[in-house]
């Protein structure tokens, strides 16, 4: 039995995109926790945000790449491991959630 006792903790499944291989498939975990600022998030993280991609929102599970502040504040650079292209800048307020463990 293990217990981990971590204030708004919650579990999380991935879709079998292919994205995050080999750290991420349909057959691992998530321990994610909702992060309070943008001080919690840096790079090599792995964060899951809000895209909008043909005026649907989706949830994509990527790794923070680059960290920078322009006009609007700070952004966040993602990209999967496994994938050629970054996301673009993600803004803190569309950030949902901070993986801070994986089960297998």
């Amino acid at each position: 039995r293990v217990i981990i006792d971590i204030p708004g903790v919650s579990l999380s499944r991935y879709a079998p995109t292919g994205s995050m291989k080999p750290v991420l498939d349909e057959g691992s975990n998530g321990i994610r926790i909702i992060p309070r600022s943008e001080d919690d998030i840096n790079i090599g993280d792995i964060i899951t945000f809000k895209q909008d991609i043909d005026n649907d929102d989706y949830l994509i599970v990527h790794r923070v790449i680059e960290k920078g502040e322009d006009l609007e504040g700070i952004y966040f650079i993602t990209k999967g491991d496994n994938n050629s292209l970054n996301d673009g800048k993600i803004r803190f307020s569309d950030i949902k959630y901070l993986t801070i463990g994986i089960l297998y």
